[in-house]
């Protein structure tokens, strides 16, 4: 008769009952595949928890795994003071130091961890407006259309670009010389030529919305 041999994966690590140093029976599920940051005042135990509690036991259940002619040369750790600590894999500490006087002189720049952090939050992280608080998409001609297909029949329509106002009045004169007479600002369209001069030099230095046409969805 034969059977399978079921096998688990941990998601975390199990603390129960942990006492080390000024930790008091402090129980705690840690994930694993996650970057996690401890935080909190001094003397709070965060010293206690990430290198006296985890580090020390992943390692010394690691070096356990050597041989005994191996394990001389390594160092040895403790068991922490704790009822029962499960699911945690080998692990390594990294401490930071001011031996280095340099550009990379962090952990996380001398082991340049940080440059893959970079890398890996520019491709996994969404970035947001800081106007409209909206995520921030790459748009394509069929993403346009099916944003357009979305609105109700009947919407009206706005085609405009982008325009930073120049360091005078004088932009209205040289947008109005281009054939254009509308921009957009302030949740309004304004007329070019009927803008008040104080106004205009308000938005300077901003940005507003030249309009190029007008229109309403589902109307040819």
């Amino acid at each position: 008769m034969s059977g399978a041999v079921e096998t688990s994966i941990e998601t975390s690590i199990h603390l129960r009952g942990v006492r080390q140093h000024n930790l008091k029976n402090l129980d705690l599920d840690v994930p694993l595949y996650r970057l996690i940051a401890i935080s909190g005042v001094s003397g709070s135990g965060k010293s206690s928890l990430a290198l006296h509690t985890l580090y020390a036991e992943g390692q010394r259940r690691y070096v356990e795994t050597f041989s005994p002619y191996a394990r001389q040369f390594l160092e040895r750790m403790d068991r922490p003071d704790a009822d029962r600590i499960d699911g945690i894999p080998p692990a390594i500490a990294i401490e930071s130091g001011t031996a280095v006087r340099s550009s990379r002189s962090t952990v996380g720049t001398i082991t340049e961890i940080n440059d893959y952090l970079k890398t890996l939050y520019a491709h996994l992280a969404i970035p947001y407006c800081p106007r409209c608080e909206q995520p921030i998409a790459r748009d394509d001609p069929s993403s346009v259309l099916a944003r357009l297909d979305a609105l109700a029949a009947g919407s009206r329509l706005l085609i405009a670009f982008p325009h930073p106002p120049g360091a005078s009045t004088d932009w209205r004169q040289s947008l109005i010389a281009q054939g254009l007479v509308r921009v957009y600002a302030d949740d309004r369209i304004w007329e070019l030529d009927a803008i008040p001069p104080q106004q205009a030099t308000q938005w300077v230095g901003g940005e507003l919305l030249v309009v190029l046409d007008r229109g309403v969805l589902g109307k040819a």
